[in-house]
């Protein structure tokens, strides 16, 4: 059995043990800080005899991977934790507690999982959840931590654990003896990770995101905590602003403004939406040396809609059909009678290519587009120029 160390003391970053087992790259001590991982968290970082740690795993008795190593049984060894790492899960993960705890206090949750490493500190959880609770649940977190919050973590009883007590899924947990962790009189819950002695440490909590999390919950929620979250914050606040002075409203209406903006925009979109309809029913064809040829360009138009077109203004015979959609990128669909010889699915790839786009079709019709918007003038002169090559 190893002792763990950073269970009786989780600040520690250096330490001084012995080498009980050897077994290729792996090393097994008699005490460690280094925390194997668990309960989300991420294990711990570091160095054995200035060695990196590149893994750690184990649950009575820890084992450090350490590649290159000539250590042996009975060796003395020192080991040093990536403190600034180790820190930044600590306080994830005592933040972690008092978020889902705060949310749970809101609305009817199940905590189905939790990931958190530097890079990323997430929740998945199965319940109800929108941006209104989200704020009031990181309000409160906040405020937690700004007065301060005693964390304690002791060894209780399997058999004590009651219903109403401290959160924990005792399925999962073998042994006689869970360890629980309490934040002050906020919360209470069984854990195996490594936690600050107080949460003021943690500095701030935000969250980033909250998206689904389908099949494996119904939200995923992103947050930061310490300097990361206050450089977000700033960043978001300094954004809010610029975007609410761009809209010509007041930060706390800018939602509002938004919503007004997106209104107006349906509106145009519907606007233009029924007169490149009226314009394309109406659009008449020009001689270009043995063509007649319809052309234009139409925004906001359904594609399906403008094929058919294409395919009625070439019926009667002797016709070409150009006609181009513009919406978030170019796209051109483009016709032939079938009594003349023309190859449209040649033709077309001729006119996108320049443009890194293509597409696909036979010799009497052809669709295709490009990744972004083009002017149309400068295909349809184009079409214009090969057509009178032909």
């Amino acid at each position: 059995m190893t002792e763990k160390l950073y269970q009786s003391d989780p600040y520690l970053k250096e330490f001084a043990a012995t080498v009980t087992k050897v077994e290729g790259d792996w090393v097994v001590l008699d005490r460690t800080v280094f925390y194997p991982g668990g309960g989300g968290q991420e294990r711990d970082r570091g160095k054995l005899d200035g060695l990196q740690v590149t893994d750690v795993k184990g649950k009575e008795e820890i084992s450090h991977q350490v590649p290159g190593h000539a250590l042996a049984v009975g060796a003395k060894v020192k080991g040093e934790l990536d403190w600034e790492y180790r820190y930044a899960l600590m306080r994830a993960h005592t933040g972690e507690h008092l978020l889902f705890h705060s949310l749970s206090k809101r609305t009817e949750l199940e905590l189905v999982k939790i990931s958190l490493s530097r890079e990323r500190k997430v929740l998945i959880v199965k319940g109800h959840l929108d941006w209104d609770l989200v704020k009031d649940a990181v309000l409160e977190v906040n405020a937690i931590i700004a007065e301060g919050a005693a964390v304690r973590c002791q060894q209780v009883a399997r058999g004590d654990m009651k219903e109403d007590g401290p959160r924990a899924k005792l399925d999962r947990i073998s042994g006689d003896m869970v360890r629980v962790v309490s934040i002050g009189d906020h919360d209470s819950a069984a854990c195996a990770g490594v936690h600050l002695g107080d949460a003021k440490e943690i500095g701030m909590l935000l969250v980033s995101k909250f998206t689904s999390a389908k099949p494996a919950g119904d939200w995923e929620i992103e947050f930061l905590v310490g300097p990361d979250a206050v450089s977000l914050a700033v960043d978001h606040t300094v954004r809010s602003l610029m975007l609410a002075e761009r809209m010509g409203s007041l930060p706390r209406d800018s939602l509002t403004a938004f919503d007004n903006r997106e209104r107006e925009l349906v509106r145009a979109r519907e606007a233009l939406r029924t007169y490149g309809k009226l314009a394309l029913s109406s659009l008449q064809p020009r001689q270009v040396g043995e063509w007649k040829l319809f052309s234009g360009s139409f925004s906001g138009l359904d594609r399906k809609l403008v094929m058919e077109k294409a395919s009625e203004m070439v019926a009667s015979g002797g016709a070409v059909a150009a006609l181009i959609c513009q919406d978030d990128r170019t796209f051109l669909v483009l016709a032939c009678s079938g009594d003349m010889k023309l190859d449209c699915a040649s033709l077309l790839n001729t006119l996108l290519s320049p443009h890194g786009g293509r597409g696909g079709g036979k010799s009497n019709f052809a669709s295709g587009g490009t990744s972004g918007l083009v002017e149309p003038g400068v295909i349809l002169d184009e079409l214009v120029r090969l057509l009178k090559n032909q």
